[in-house]
């Protein structure tokens, strides 16, 4: 009796001891970690719900990078060295794409015939593999000649070539007289002769023209904030506003220009309408007529040095102001037929 209660009681022990070590088991991950218990092992895992689809139209949109601009595929600062030596550039070589580099190589594009767009292209360096010398129309040995035809002006300085500017002519295009009527926009051709000069703005009634010297009536080169490739003005000579400065500091009065070639022009003295008075006129119309120059003495500059020399239309280089050698200045100072 007392053995089999003492085995009871034995059992009954060794059964509260095997159910805390299996709890104890099931309550310990090997390390001491807590782990779920047997009904939440084998229940299924919640759910999170996924937020609501956005709507596109109020989706932030994000700008793409900006393009980075690829790098030029020449050596700029050896095309600014060559273009020096041609007289089509004049500034330092300093490897920058600017606005005096790209009018240089416009005035290069133009005499060479390549698309004059002032960017060096695969025509623009095959040309600079062998350049070629503008053959000019000879005069004194100062003188402005303005090649209508290519868009060019040449200044020769001594019988020799010393730069070589983009220009823009008159385009042909009629537009309206102050005073009523019509007029065409040509530029005159023959020789003639720095009559005047306004140094900065000069307000015509066309527009704005920039250190114009005027060379016939109201018709003058001056500085333009818009010189392309082609004939766009109302009859006078644009250059770039830098090229301008350059030249009112270096070319005098008196100093002759010859203009030739080109399709929207007139001789100088016509009756053509619109041309002996051109829009922007104020004046009383007696300018000095044009040089009686029939046929221009050859000189050295008929066989022109080194090449065209074109001005940094960025910064000019300056020089000291020219002194007066010819012509009475006519008052009051014609506008031009704008450019």
């Amino acid at each position: 009796m007392r053995l089999s209660r003492k085995m009871t009681l034995i059992g009954l022990v060794l059964l509260l001891v095997g159910a805390g070590v299996g709890v104890g088991v099931a309550a310990l991950r090997p390390g001491g970690t807590d782990v779920a218990t047997a009904d939440e092992e084998t229940s299924p895992p919640r759910r999170i719900p996924s937020p609501p689809p956005r709507d596109p139209a109020v989706m932030p949109t994000i700008p793409p990078p900006a393009a980075t601009p690829a790098p030029p595929s020449y050596d700029v600062a050896a095309v600014q060295r060559q273009l020096n030596e041609l007289h089509y550039y004049i500034g330092p070589p300093d490897g920058k794409i600017g606005a005096a580099f790209r009018s240089a190589v416009m005035a290069f594009q133009k005499v060479h015939g390549v698309g004059a767009d002032g960017v060096v292209g695969p025509g623009t360096l095959a040309a600079l593999v062998n350049p070629r010398i503008p053959q000019l129309r000879g005069g004194p040995a100062n003188r402005i000649e303005i090649d209508l035809s290519t868009q060019v002006m040449y200044l020769v300085e001594g019988g020799a070539l010393m730069r070589v500017l983009p220009v823009s002519s008159g385009s042909g295009r009629a537009y309206q007289l102050k005073g009523g009527g019509t007029a065409r926009s040509l530029t005159p051709v023959g020789w003639f002769k720095i009559q005047r000069r306004i140094r900065g703005e000069r307000k015509a009634d066309l527009g704005i023209l920039y250190d114009p010297m005027y060379f016939y009536r109201g018709w003058a080169i001056h500085g333009s904030n818009s010189v392309p490739a082609y004939p766009a003005s109302h009859g006078c000579v644009r250059v770039t506003r830098a090229d301008a400065i350059w030249l009112f500091n270096r070319v005098p009065n008196g100093m002759p220009v010859y203009l030739y070639g080109g399709a929207h022009t007139f001789t100088a003295g016509s009756d053509a309408a619109g041309t002996d008075n051109p829009a922007g006129d104020g004046g009383d119309g007696t300018a000095a007529s044009p040089i009686p120059t029939p046929t221009p003495t050859p000189s050295a500059s008929d066989t022109p040095t080194p090449e065209p020399t074109a001005t940094p239309s960025d910064e000019p280089t300056p020089s000291p102001e020219p002194t007066p050698t010819g012509g009475t200045p006519t008052e009051p100072p014609l506008p031009t037929p704008e450019t």
